[in-house]
This record gives structure tokens, sequence and C-alpha cells, in this order.
């Protein structure tokens, strides 16, 4: 019971990081349009640092998995948010922005697919990168 309550109180704690980082990023990038453009910064972020995260951080420094699903669901999930971007994405259905609309569903959609590629791309540069560095020092 005690390591339950240990995973609870380290996905709260990175919860309360990821929505005070959320809300922070949500002032810097505030647009005068009305154009969610805060919730898209956090979404494609979030989808690049994720793989990054997992693929190779957590390797590189035998992360346990405590810390990973603290990074991973407590940080970036309440940093990054599903709810906000169809809340985002009615709104501007709802008041006819229609070019709006398609392009902050293409940018989330098609964009965080292709920043999630591009963040596994970036942990195995890494990874090969450090691979490289620790073959040459035995040489």
């Amino acid at each position: 019971m005690r390591k339950k309550g240990e995973v609870f109180l380290f996905l709260f704690i990175g919860a309360f990081i990821g929505s005070d980082l959320r809300y922070l990023e949500s002032l810097i990038f505030k647009t005068s349009s009305g154009f969610p453009l805060g919730t898209i910064v956090a979404n494609l972020s979030g989808a690049l640092v994720l793989p990054f995260l997992i693929h190779y951080l957590q390797d590189r420094f035998n992360l346990s998995k405590r810390v990973i699903l603290t990074l991973s669901t407590g940080v970036l999930g309440s940093y990054t948010t599903f709810s906000t971007f169809t809340a985002d994405a009615y709104r501007l259905y709802n008041s006819g922005q229609w070019v709006f609309l398609l392009i902050y569903l293409t940018i989330t959609m098609i964009g965080g697919f292709l920043v999630a590629i591009l963040g596994n791309y970036w942990a195995a540069s890494r990874a090969f990168n450090d691979y490289v560095k620790r073959e040459g020092r035995k040489k």
C-alpha cells in the first residue's frame, strides 16, 4: 500500500509542475486573434519530449519507473491537454472560424504525429552519439 501512496504523491507533484508550466506557457503564447497557439505549443512540445524521455533519458540515466511515471504522466500529462484541444476546436467551430479550425486541427494532429517521430529520431540520434563516444574512448 505504501508504494501506491508514493506513486500518487509523485504524480501529484508532477501534475502540479506540469499544470504550472502549462499556465505559464499559455500566458507567453496568448494571441489577440483567439487562435489557440498556446495549446498547440504545449501539445506539440509534449509530443516531442515524451518519446525522447521514454527512449533516451530513461536508458541514459537509468531512470526508475517512478521517475518516468512522474515525468510522463504527471508533468507531461498535465502540461499537454486533450481536453483544451477539443474545447478550443469547438470554440473555433462554434464561432465560425473555419480557417483557424482547419489550421488548428491540421497542426495539432499531423504536427503532433510528426514531432513525435522527430522526438524518436532525436532519442535515437543521441543514443547513437553516446555509443560512438563510448566506443571511441575504449580504443
